[in-house]
């Protein structure tokens, strides 16, 4: 039987990323930048670690971070400029220093209507606006993996389009998962990511699995496929967990069974 994942090559070392919702206020952020990301930042540069805010917080949290080599980035943005109340384009996003901003997440596209095109939309802008976007995609309710590939294939479909060699990253996050107790599970996780990279297939895109991810999750997916790392939600808020998963990630390089690539970083 083939290893799932077989003929697939995980760049290193591992990346990850959190994104705080509408969780944390302006307070709460300053304190958890102090206090939890702050004393971390050298182990979290390692890992090219961004946070993913609202849009209010990302001046000021640029500059607590400073150089630290910790990066910010968006929940969001429009694909264009001019008058369209409410919304923040791309373009103001890499002027106020955000490298990555996040699109497609199951939340907006289950609460705002979001579909494929409006996506595939924000996805060129933050192309054009020299941002690296970080493509949500997943499945809403439980389904088998071959169903969930299938589903989500379709929704990365626009990298396959647009991405022309660009930077990019896609996180796998099944809709189900999110703020579960249990998230995918490896062999399902590892069927999803060797579909993505057949249809993908390019060298500058880097794929990320999220939902319920704790200490463990990610040793358990690289076994079964060569995941480029995760994103964390509360566990990033935890300082004992975070301080667990992020010396996870950066003691995997020490496997030798886990594939290695020169490709670019994102």
């Amino acid at each position: 039987m083939t290893h799932p994942g077989s003929g697939m090559k995980a760049l290193t070392p591992p990346l990850t990323c959190t994104s705080t919702k509408m969780n944390l206020g302006l307070a709460d952020t300053l304190r958890w930048l102090d206090d939890v990301v702050l004393p971390r930042a050298p182990e979290l540069a390692r890992l090219s670690f961004f946070a993913c805010l609202p849009h209010p917080l990302l001046t000021v949290a640029r500059a607590r971070l400073g150089d630290c080599g910790v990066g910010v980035g968006a929940q969001n943005c429009w694909f264009e400029g001019g008058a369209v109340t409410g919304e923040v384009s791309a373009d103001l996003l890499a002027e106020l220093g955000c490298r990555h901003v996040m699109l497609g997440h199951a939340e907006r596209r289950r609460l705002f209507g979001e579909d494929d095109d409006l996506i595939a939309r924000k996805v060129a802008a933050a192309f054009d606006a020299g941002l690296v976007p970080l493509l949500c995609v997943g499945e809403d309710t439980r389904l088998g993996p071959e169903d969930a590939a299938r589903h989500v294939v379709r929704q990365a479909a626009v990298l396959a389009r647009l991405g022309t060699g660009r930077p990019s990253l896609v996180l796998y996050e099944p809709a189900w998962a999110i703020g579960g107790d249990h998230g995918a599970s490896p062999g399902h996780a590892a069927h999803v990511l060797e579909a993505l990279h057949t249809a993908l297939g390019t060298a500058r895109t880097r794929f990320l699995y999220g939902g319920s991810v704790t200490p463990g999750t990610y040793t358990a997916l690289r076994r079964a496929a060569p995941w480029d790392g995760v994103a964390v939600g509360r566990a990033a808020q935890d300082p004992g967990m975070l301080h667990e998963v992020t010396a996870e990630l950066l003691g995997s390089g020490s496997d030798p069974s886990a594939s290695r690539s020169p490709s670019a970083r994102s």
